[in-house]
């Protein structure tokens, strides 16, 4: 009778589906063992011929012993599962702390990278700006030395011109007086005349040259 009344309990098949196998007593799980799982007749195919609803009971009590003995095997690991995957979580946490640390390494050695290339383009930039700039230095070389010879012919006509340039107006007078007054006369007797005159000139504070000649100062130079 209680055992029929235990089974038609709404509850108790509710209890069933809620009971806590994770924490089956010891002792309660012995018993089991001893008493119920090697005995012939606790088998569902025995117990269907008694009762449809102690068939399901039993294999109920089966399976908790199943579990029981499986979770007893399976627990450890699955401590230890948890355990390497605590570890594992921090070595994670450890290898993504290095790859950040190494991809700021190797973005460091990328701009280095980039500032030895943009280095060695400068330095080839300047290479050849020397390069040009010898040529360039040579070429003026060679001119300077090709325009030495007349620097001092330059020079020295500068200075003849400037003579020239300060003489200019006595020259000037006498060649005029040359040409107008002279024109019909001797060779001598025009150079004795351009004497007195350049005296005179010299007396009047004329500038003129000491060495006047017509040719000098009419002539095409």
């Amino acid at each position: 009778g209680i055992s029929r009344k235990l089974l038609g309990d709404l509850k108790f098949l509710e209890s069933l589906k809620t009971y806590d196998k994770e924490n089956i007593p010891p002792a309660v799980m012995k018993r089991i063992r001893e008493r119920f799982i090697e005995h012939p007749d606790f088998q569902p195919a025995v117990i269907k011929n008694v009762s449809s609803a102690c068939e399901g009971l039993c294999k109920w009590v089966r399976a908790m012993e199943v579990y029981d003995r499986v979770a007893k095997v399976v627990a450890p690991k699955r401590e230890r599962l948890k355990e390497a995957e605590g570890l594992l979580e921090i070595q994670m946490k450890k290898l993504n702390t290095k790859r950040a640390e190494l991809k700021e390494v190797m973005d460091r050695l990328q701009a280095l990278n980039d500032e030895f290339e943009s280095m060695n383009n400068r330095k080839k930039e300047l290479e050849n700006n020397i390069e040009i700039c010898s040529q360039k230095l040579v070429r003026a070389e060679k001119l300077i030395s090709g325009l030495g010879g007349e620097k001092d012919r330059w020079t020295e006509a500068a200075r003849l011109l400037g003579i020239r340039y300060t003489d200019l107006t006595g020259d000037v007078l006498l060649s005029s007086g040359t040409v107008a007054y002279l024109g019909a006369f001797t060779v001598d007797y025009r150079l004795e005349c351009q004497k007195q005159w350049q005296v005179l000139c010299k007396e009047k504070h004329i500038p003129c040259s000491n060495d006047f000649s017509l040719s000098n100062t009419l002539g095409d130079p």
